[in-house]
């Protein structure tokens, strides 16, 4: 039986994907910093309490994990805060820093704790996600934006440095989770993102599903490090849908295509010295 370990899975992404894993047969495991609805989560599935603001609780969860001696195929990192919200001189530096540590740093801490046990038989993977901002600024988010392009360039990193593990991160366009509510509170700290949050929740638009969000990763995950590893997957606006054969043989093709570059170094233009 293959076995996912879903780090977050408190948030609603993390919830959902743990459910469609465990109905697909999966043995799950993940971690959690609030047990509110997880009493409906499938029987069989290990859950670790873990806060990603506390070292000896990551400390913990991961000699919990270890003392299971489980061989993970896939570690999916579903958790992450917008906080705090509001421009970054206004911004509680303290507060800030554990913004980014919540969405990066402290997830990449359990990544390396859990990393010894992959399964060294399979074709282990590592997913992300990322979030909006992180093509263009998006004033008053700075740490969680911040957090999400390092991600991206962890994630070409370290599948670099690991010969057997796809590394990849997705982004799943906007989605009807309780992460909204971190903007709602800030109101005005928000900026325009606040009346653009509203108006998505106050509209019939669905957003991404959890169904599309399970589809995409099982499709990176299938994929292989060959075609995926250390990409960053558009779930709205890539190709991987209906199998996805031209985007795999175009990621293939092009070992810079989905990374994090810089636009223009294609161009070549030496200057000339005098």
């Amino acid at each position: 039986m293959p076995t996912v370990i879903v780090i977050g899975i408190s948030s609603d992404i993390g919830r959902e994907i743990a459910v469609r894993f465990a109905a697909d047969s999966w043995a799950v495991s993940g971690t959690f910093r609030n047990r509110a609805g997880l009493d409906s989560m499938p029987s069989g599935v290990k859950l670790i309490p873990c806060d990603l603001t506390s070292r000896d609780s990551m400390a913990a969860a991961l000699s919990a994990f270890h003392k299971d001696g489980l061989n993970w195929d896939v570690l999916v990192v579903a958790a992450g805060t917008e906080e705090p919200i509001g421009m970054f001189w206004e911004c509680d530096a303290d507060e800030w820093d554990e913004g980014v540590r919540v969405n990066a740093l402290a997830p990449l801490r359990l990544v390396q704790g859990l990393y010894p046990m992959r399964n060294r038989k399979g074709a282990p993977s590592v997913a992300f996600f990322s979030g909006a901002g992180t093509n263009s600024a998006a004033p008053a988010y700075s740490a969680y934006c911040g957090a999400k392009v390092f991600l991206i360039k962890m994630c070409e990193l370290l599948d670099t440095e690991s010969p057997d593990t796809s590394f990849f991160i997705i982004g799943p366009g906007i989605v009807r989770t309780k992460i909204h509510e971190q903007t709602r509170r800030a109101r005005e700290r928000s900026g325009s993102n606040y009346q653009r949050v509203l108006d998505f929740l106050n509209s019939s638009n669905a957003g991404t599903s959890h169904d599309q969000i399970y589809a995409c990763l099982r499709w990176c995950v299938y994929a292989g490090k060959h075609v995926i590893g250390g990409r960053n997957i558009s779930l709205v606006y890539d190709a991987w849908r209906d199998g996805g054969a031209a985007l795999a043989h175009a990621l293939e093709k092009d070992p810079n295509l989905y990374k994090l570059r810089r636009f223009g170094n294609d161009l070549c233009v030496v200057e000339k010295k005098i």
